[in-house]
């Protein structure tokens, strides 16, 4: 799928869809014989991995970006009258316009990481990781080989850590990007690793980025590079970051979750009815915990998770507390309420978890003595 897509990458985007169906229905070695698979023959759920990552050029889900903000180069779509082919006359009632963004490009590094690059703001949408996306609504159902009328926007499903905040956080010689007008997309390039360089202009600037995992789970590397060697700086509200170069030309940046939501595809979320040590483990990797909190006693961006509970904390700008389950619970739903002492504001974002999972991750923190 990786080389169809690359080879087709320069296709319209309806015409993209279209010829990649056909040549994916017809490779033998991408699927099971047709009797047994179904209708269509490809997978509905597509991974890459780190060594061959997957880049898929779709429509994406908005997930409530900003339209004034994030997406403001973005135009609105307009409501179009329904029309009926058996009268052949147009009713009064109107379709909605699909929510998504357009020729938008998905990449999968595999379980590790997913993100969205769009191609009209020039910028980073959002990531996730544990998933990617789910293709049938736009490529069709395995079954009847139909894809959903109106809807054809792909499901995510996977845990979001980051999402695109405010106007675009790139700015060059110290004016921000948005007041140098649209910026024009030029195309992307693979390095040796195979991983995407995104390409682009604003006025007489070009612009390379490169997006690739970080040194944890769910922290991302961004490389920005100009042609000219301007002063390149990067600020966006609520999100932190840790610059780890920045040179006439070049900055390298490590950027952390400023989001934390889980989101499913149509398969029924798994309800976790009891909560146990062990599920508080999983989701301990799997949210991206241990990226700040050690179980050793070491030092992180954010305090140890070791001896934590039952021991009295001090706060930035509230009064010590003793650990309970109260506290660990207000501090993985609201972060921002207490800051623990010598630690930054903000490092982490809020999660939106099942009750049992809130109570399965606190079980984990009072086992770690």
């Amino acid at each position: 799928m990786y080389c169809l897509m690359q080879n087709f990458e320069t296709l319209p985007t309806w015409l993209l869809s279209s010829a990649a169906l056909v040549l994916l229905a017809g490779l033998p070695t991408l699927a099971q014989p047709y009797a047994e698979q179904g209708y269509l023959t490809y997978d509905m759920k597509p991974l890459g991995s780190v060594d061959r990552p997957l880049i898929l050029r779709t429509f994406v889900p908005t997930l409530s970006l900003s339209a004034s903000q994030v997406l403001r180069n973005h135009t609105n779509g307009l409501q179009s009258p329904k029309y009926s082919p058996g009268s052949g006359k147009e009713s009064s009632n109107s379709y909605e316009p699909i929510d998504g963004v357009p020729a938008a490009l998905a990449v999968n590094l595999g379980k590790t990481l997913s993100y969205v690059w769009d191609t009209t703001e020039c910028r980073l949408l959002y990531s996730w990781t544990d998933g990617f996306l789910d293709m049938k609504n736009y490529w069709g159902d395995q079954q009847s080989g139909r894809r959903r009328g109106f809807g054809y926007v792909p499901r995510l499903y996977g845990f979001v850590f980051y999402k695109a905040l405010g106007e675009h956080p790139l700015s060059i010689d110290g004016k921000s990007l948005s007041a140098q007008g649209a910026p024009q997309y030029q195309g992307y390039s693979l390095d040796s690793d195979l991983i995407p360089v995104y390409d682009y202009r604003i006025g007489s600037k070009e612009i390379s980025v490169k997006i690739q995992p970080g040194p944890a789970t769910q922290i991302l590397k961004i490389e920005f590079s100009s042609g000219d060697k301007e002063s390149l700086a990067f600020k966006s509200p609520n999100t932190p970051i840790e610059v780890i170069l920045q040179i006439p030309g070049k900055l390298t940046l490590h950027l952390r979750p400023n989001a934390g939501e889980r989101f499913s595809s149509e398969e029924k979320k798994r309800v976790i009815k009891k909560p146990t040590k062990e599920i508080g483990e999983q989701l301990y990797t799997s949210l991206g915990c241990i990226a700040c909190h050690s179980m050793d006693g070491g030092k992180n961006h954010g305090p140890t998770l070791k001896g934590s509970f039952g021991s009295k904390q001090e706060f930035a700008q509230a009064q010590p507390i003793t650990i309970d389950e109260a506290y660990l619970r207000e501090s993985i739903e609201n972060p921002m309420a207490k800051t623990v002492k010598g630690y930054l504001t903000g490092m982490m974002p809020p999660y939106k978890l099942q009750s049992a999972e809130y109570d399965s991750l606190i079980l984990f923190i009072k086992s770690l003595r």
